[in-house]
């Protein structure tokens, strides 16, 4: 308090000015950031904590529809709902929406007067050697002390006669229409994410069983083929074939797990959990592919989330170009104040005291330079690159529904091929086995034929695991669901 110690003994109201320093040194508005805390603690001592979000939670129930339940699988219906909860970029849409939710707030608060309650204390003493006008005697002025108490209430609007502010408040309500849809798309992405790879390990270990049991087999040939070498009934040539075939296929096996390993990653991340702390078990995957309508329609591309929210933004673009035009035209604007003004604090509340002031300003914009012309101009600018955008959009979603509506269709032909080619090239790698053990063929002839059947089995899941992606495509290209 030193520095104000010449003011304070010189001040009558020297408490009050104590007081009043010591609140403006010491207070704060700063919100607690005890989020960014536990996010840090979390990573630096290895203890991650789920941080769910109820907003998110609240969001997909009131706005967005479960559609992953058409799969009926438990597990993906945990892991959603994870997701849902704890996703980092669920929550930032969420936080962008509340952030647009204000601003129609902070908009329309332009269409009311502002009113504030101004009151003041002054004290201020006037130097002896001050500019005097009128010839007085001396050289000096006498010194004078005024003290000076207000409590007034000060008025201030713009008449909104041109719709500027109105088309603001639209311009801003349409912009949180666009990030509405902005944030369902985010959840659409993020769930359909998570479907993915979902199935995509599910997949994986469709195809690693596929190749267990390979694995196995190429180690019976081995043994079997050791032991023929060792009696001299085959060649040096035909065990490096086994012993090649079976190091190729554990190999591939390694690679299977690798990716499996990946994608398990992947989903961890998409339910906001640190990759080292998720597992997905494996198991038996017996799921059906859902039955999809013949001839789905296309009004359902109407809820897709980037088509409402580029459609919002043109919406958005238009109304900012009546903002901008309102600017060339004229403003009125009222100002008021009305309270009390005294010299003495015991006589600020008399009716001696009171004091008001009326007054409006009309501004006539005359020359700016270009300014509002150039600001007009670039608002029909943006007008025509949201509605370019918003076209585009609605011609990318046609060719997506096709596109997984067509790879639905031919996988599923694919697949009952496939089932035939499973058959037939199982049914030549036993006989090739056979002979061989009869000596009649060379390992040669028997490696081939178990290639060509592992790859028609290894083809067989991914074809399955297609259908399952290119529904999930589907779904995202409808905006969520054929329902």
């Amino acid at each position: 308090m030193k520095p104000y110690a010449h003011i304070i003994r010189h001040c009558p109201y020297s408490n009050l000015l104590v007081l009043n320093i010591y609140l403006l040194l010491s207070c704060s508005f700063r919100p607690d950031n005890s989020r960014l805390k536990e996010i840090k603690e979390s990573y630096e001592s290895g203890q991650w904590k789920i941080y769910t979000y109820q907003k998110s939670s609240d969001t997909i129930n009131s706005n967005f529809q479960a559609w992953w339940t058409i799969f009926n699988d438990p597990t993906l219906d945990s892991l959603e709902e994870i997701a849902v909860k704890a996703n980092p970029d669920i929550r930032n849409a969420v936080a962008r929406l509340d952030e647009a939710r204000a601003n129609i707030k902070l908009s329309a608060s332009d269409l009311f007067p502002a009113i504030l309650f101004n009151p003041s204390v002054t004290r201020n003493q006037l130097s002896q050697n001050r500019p005097n006008p009128f010839q007085t005697t001396g050289n000096q002025l006498p010194g004078v002390i005024i003290n000076t108490f207000q409590l007034p209430l000060d008025f201030d609007y713009e008449i909104d006669l041109w719709g500027k502010y109105r088309n603001n408040v639209r311009a801003a309500r349409h912009n949180f229409a666009s990030y509405s849809a902005d944030m369902n798309g985010v959840l659409l992405s993020i769930t359909t994410d998570v479907a993915y790879y979902y199935m995509l390990i599910r997949v994986t270990d469709l195809k690693i069983n596929i190749y267990t049991k390979a694995l196995q087999t190429r180690k019976d040939n081995l043994v079997l083929t050791e032991e023929r070498y060792r009696v001299g009934l085959i060649t040096l040539l035909d065990l490096s074939q086994t012993q090649n075939d079976y190091q190729t296929i554990q190999s591939q096996y390694y690679d299977l797990q690798n990716y499996r390993n990946a994608a398990e990653h992947a989903l961890a991340m998409l339910c906001g959990l640190p990759a080292y702390s998720f597992s997905l078990p494996k198991k038996d995957w017996n799921i059906q592919l859902p039955q999809i309508p013949e001839g789905v329609p296309s009004d359902l591309l109407k809820r897709r989330p980037d088509i409402q929210r580029q459609e919002q933004l043109a919406e958005a673009a238009n109304a900012s170009i009546g903002v901008y035009k309102a600017y060339k035209f004229p403003s009125l604007i009222l100002t008021g104040s009305a309270g009390t003004l005294s010299r003495d604090v015991s006589t600020l509340l008399s009716s001696d005291s009171k004091t008001w002031l009326l007054g409006a300003t009309l501004s006539l914009p005359l020359y700016r330079g270009g300014r509002n012309t150039a600001l007009i101009q670039m608002a029909k600018a943006r007008y025509l690159q949201t509605t370019a955008a918003y076209e585009k959009v609605v011609l990318s979603s046609f060719r997506e529904v096709e596109d997984a509506l067509n790879t639905l269709a031919q996988r599923k032909e694919q697949s009952i091929l496939q089932d035939s080619i499973i058959k037939t090239s199982e049914l030549t790698a036993m006989l090739s086995r056979e002979r061989y053990s009869k000596g009649l063929v060379t390992y040669y002839e028997v490696v081939n034929n178990e290639r060509t059947a592992l790859n028609a089995q290894s083809i067989a899941a991914q074809i399955r695991g297609d259908q399952f992606t290119y529904t999930i495509y589907l779904i995202k290209a409808l905006g969520g669901s054929w329902q």
